[in-house]
């Protein structure tokens, strides 16, 4: 038995540097708790890049195997105490050093006493537990997490060295699959963005109203635990495409059964500075419905072809956010706004085409996703089973071999 402070060859607080360049400083990209999830696929867009001191700086520069922890920002369903492992890969992907920001630190592993992988999976293990709640403090209006108390007092049950690189390299291999997945199907998303621009260049632009059959807003749930129906809410709809993960259950009512999602259905984020004009196709066959925050466009196959107005209404998510009108935090978007801008849509001849190609990635994102699912239930399965050691390593490895 050890502690965390036992195991560490160096760990410091982020930084947050200057926006501009300035005299002594040098850039350097800076990752926050908000960019772990991006991170993890190897999605750098949202990282920032910042000025930091040359006097200084040179002791937060990530290296391969760092662990990065959030140490606040934390909610009351989702608790500080996340981490990312800092990949070579991940490294690679910037053209400048890295660094954590204000609100992280990075731990450095001692590779003589543990196994930086092994480290980082038996973080997500006490994170998944709920462990990292009995650490976090409400200060000034944000969540912190008491990293030294943390640190100096929580007990590490390690196993031996061999038994560390095997459960990391399994438990490796499951995330190394879905994070494959995810980003295969980021990059078929961004691919229809692109070729839908040049197959409607020389097609028309025409008022969403014109062509949509119907634009609502959707029902006030009544939330329940179990049975009932999905309800998709504006966390849902992020990247152009619908995650159910956020989503909630209510009780199915006549009200509910009139306003059940149909494929190629557009919705639209209507509310909150930040959130407001986020759109993705509805694409499952889940039942479900949308909160009041959300709008439905319905386009009118008679007039177009559904998937290649929801593809041009996605594109103009910027549009819609500027239509915004309400004071700060209580924004709202109006379906007469919305209705009322303009999509460019491909010429007739080419509008099924593009559907039809659309729709087969649509399956083949499904296709993904489930794998994923599957993955990752048996990635939440394993992890407390190999960390705390109450499963034989080669157990872990048939299973695997059959998932994967």
């Amino acid at each position: 038995m050890t502690h965390l402070e036992d195991l560490l060859l160096d760990t410091k607080d982020g930084d947050w540097g200057l926006d501009n360049p300035h005299p002594d400083h040098s850039p350097h990209y800076v990752i926050r708790g908000a960019d772990f999830p991006s991170a993890r696929l190897g999605v750098i867009d949202s990282v920032p890049l910042r000025y930091l001191p040359d006097r200084s700086v040179w002791r937060r520069v990530l290296q391969p195997n760092d662990i990065l922890f959030e140490t606040a920002g934390g909610t009351k369903d989702r608790p500080t105490g996340r981490s990312l492992l800092v990949s070579e890969r991940l490294l690679g992907s910037f053209s400048d050093p890295v660094i954590g920001a204000s609100f992280t630190r990075f731990l450095r592993p001692d590779p003589s006493k543990v196994h930086g992988p092994f480290l980082f999976w038996y973080l997500q293990h006490l994170y998944a537990k709920g462990e990292m709640y009995e650490y976090q403090i409400q200060h000034t209006g944000i969540a912190r997490f008491q990293y030294t108390t943390f640190a100096a007092s929580k007990d590490f049950v390690l196993p031996a060295r061999g038994v560390q690189e095997s459960v990391s390299s399994i438990l490796g291999a499951l995330d190394d699959k879905i994070v494959a997945n995810k980003r295969i199907v980021r990059l078929l998303t961004e691919l229809t963005a692109r070729e839908y621009v040049a197959v409607a260049r020389p097609g028309r632009s025409v008022r969403i109203d014109a062509i949509a059959k119907e634009m609502r807003r959707g029902v006030t749930p009544s939330y329940v635990e179990n049975g009932g129906i999905t309800v998709i809410n504006q966390k849902c709809i992020r990247d152009s495409m619908v995650s159910l993960e956020p989503s909630r259950l209510s009780a199915e009512s006549k009200r509910t059964d009139d306003r059940l999602l149909q494929r190629d259905d557009v919705l639209v984020n209507s509310t909150g500075q930040g959130t407001l004009g986020r759109a993705a196709r509805w694409t499952d066959s889940t039942r479900a419905v949308v909160d009041s925050h959300v709008t439905v466009v319905r386009f009118d196959p008679e007039k177009v072809n559904p998937v290649c107005a929801g593809t041009a209404l996605i594109q103009i998510e910027r549009q819609i956010e500027a239509l915004a009108e309400g004071s700060t935090g209580q924004t709202e978007l109006r379906r007469e706004l919305l209705g009322s801008l303009h999509i460019q849509v491909p010429p007739h001849a080419r509008q099924d085409e593009f559907g039809d190609l659309v729709h087969t990635r649509d399956n083949l994102i499904h296709a993904l996703k489930s794998e994923s699912d599957v993955l990752a239930r048996t990635l939440d399965v394993l992890l407390p089973l190999l960390v705390s050691g109450n499963l034989p390593v080669k157990d872990a490895e048939s299973l695997v071999e059959e998932v994967i």
